[in-house]
């Protein structure tokens, strides 16, 4: 039984996992401050010659000192630009199973490493998505395809985009000099550009597959998340770390593709990412308020304050979690609720026409939120999924974990012309605060529904961070590891007057 609950809980630390394999080839060691060392734009400097190195790397990746997977990356030059080649298998133990990701990526690059064009692929389980991108007159122009939907977005390109798996090569060739540089990149998995911060550190010694080795030490910031990866002279990543056991080591060929056999695996991603929490609540899922002091959390880079949520102080920092009273408030831009998005096909006719069939009959925008909730706890096997949570795609398959049910509801609500976001967070289950993804539909305010968990109205132990698309997902990045809840007051009656 513990497993059927479990499997309500999400698992988009999993995804971000996706990210850091593919693009990233890093993990996350968040550092407050950087030396006041001088500031470089590699972007800008002109490369003295064509980088003629041909190399093939290979790296376990392991978790709690387990191997849970491998990845390789080739690099090469041809007629047609640099190509960048990567590909990972990763068996994930998530609430009591092991779930396989394979991942396969590849890019053309310019001779000064910016991106033409590329390929990414991801399957796993019942869900495949794949992401085509290129670069031309300024743009970056992205594909996005899934079993059963195909979305084009584009970005702003003028000064370039580059993948951060670019990082090394650049600062090899540019002899590691000490210092920052800055690049404009982009992450394929979570669709965000931003600003990749770099610094080079000395020359040390690390430990690899193949005994000591010299390296550079490198850790770079993206979207406020930092990391660290070591870089041998050719600018081959030789060793990455994260302070939370995880890690990816090079390694032979033969090493990395000898697999072990993954079943009752010792530890569980879930659990071991899952937040600390003192005090206990006997019966959350009928909670009607609660009170928590919440560390580790910089509240300015987040979104606490809600119609059903009030941040009580900052410093320390209290948060009153209220679904039962909540408050009224106006909302000036529905259209921005209503719409369609990437993973979120609001005006998709098949999600149209599953919306009209389920809300027919019913009347009053509470009684359609509430029968959608129902409607889609009913219809989508609770099971853990690893994948971009896309509307359409968990129409068809009808399985998922919190991610697929938030991003089918949210679309089914929209297109029956209700407002609704996406609220990331954590939901405490066992004595723990485990990440979760759940929708809130605007009725006169912000009410918060769980078609996960099959709450109208969701319990208040859902403690929203973040509001917006999946891609703010990658923003808990900045918490996962820091992040603790203490217990300050419950109840499960509305005794509690804002």
């Amino acid at each position: 039984m513990k497993r059927n609950i479990r499997a309500n809980i999400t698992s988009n630390i999993v995804l971000i996992l996706a990210v850091i394999l593919w693009g990233f080839s890093m993990f996350m060691v968040f550092e407050d401050n950087y030396a006041t060392n001088p500031v470089y734009d590699l972007s800008d400097i002109p490369l003295d010659q064509v980088n003629g190195d041909i190399f093939q790397n290979w790296m376990d990746v392991n978790l709690g000192g387990s191997k849970i997977g491998y990845t390789m990356q080739s690099f090469g030059n041809t007629p047609l630009g640099y190509t960048l080649k990567d590909y990972s298998l990763v068996k994930i133990p998530l609430g009591g199973v092991v779930r396989e990701v394979y991942l396969d990526s590849y890019a053309i690059l310019n001779v000064d490493y910016s991106l033409k064009n590329f390929t990414f692929g991801m399957v796993s389980g019942d869900y495949t998505t794949d992401v085509y991108g290129e670069v031309r007159n300024g743009k970056l122009t992205v594909k996005v395809m899934s079993q059963n939907n195909e979305s084009v977005v584009s970005f702003e390109a003028d000064n370039g985009v580059y993948l951060p798996a670019v990082v090394p090569l650049m600062a090899k060739a540019k002899g590691f000099p000490i210092g920052k540089f800055f690049l404009p990149t982009f992450d394929p998995f979570s669709l965000v550009t931003n600003e990749l911060e770099v610094n080079i550190d000395t020359l040390e010694e690390v430990a690899t597959g193949f005994g000591m080795q010299k390296a550079y030490r490198l850790s770079l910031v993206f979207s406020g998340v930092s990391s660290l990866m070591w870089v041998d002279k050719i600018g081959r990543v030789i060793r990455e770390e994260e302070t939370g056991g995880m890690e990816m080591v090079a390694v032979s060929r033969e090493k990395a593709l000898d697999m072990p056999y993954i079943d009752n695996i010792d530890m569980d991603l879930l659990d071991d990412l899952a937040v600390s929490c003192e005090g206990r609540i006997p019966d959350p899922r009928n909670l009607n308020y609660l009170k928590v002091l919440i560390g580790g959390i910089k509240p300015e880079f987040f979104n606490l304050n809600d119609d059903f949520q009030t941040v009580i102080s900052t410093d320390p920092l209290i948060i009153e979690i209220h679904p039962d009273r909540i408050r009224s408030s106006e909302l000036n831009d529905k259209a921005a609720y209503l719409k369609s998005e990437t993973f979120v096909q609001a005006e998709d006719a098949r999600i149209v026409d599953a919306a009209s069939e389920i809300i027919s009959g019913l009347s009053g925008k509470e009684s359609i939120a509430d029968g959608i909730s129902s409607w889609v706890y009913k219809n989508i096997e609770k099971d853990y999924a690893i994948s971009l949570p896309s509307a359409v795609d968990v129409l068809k398959v009808r399985k998922g974990d919190c991610n697929e049910h938030t991003a089918l509801y949210t679309a089914l609500a929209r297109a029956s012309g209700i407002p609704t976001k996406i609220c990331i967070g954590i939901v405490y289950k066992d004595g723990l605060f485990y990440y979760h993804a759940w929708p809130a539909v605007y009725l006169d305010g912000w009410r918060p529904v769980d078609p996960t968990f099959g709450q109208d109205l969701a319990d208040a132990t859902h403690i929203k961070i973040l509001e917006g698309g999946f891609e703010r997902q990658a923003d808990l990045l900045r918490v996962v590891g820091k992040m603790s809840v203490t217990v300050l007051e419950t109840s499960e009656t509305a005794e509690h007057q804002l």
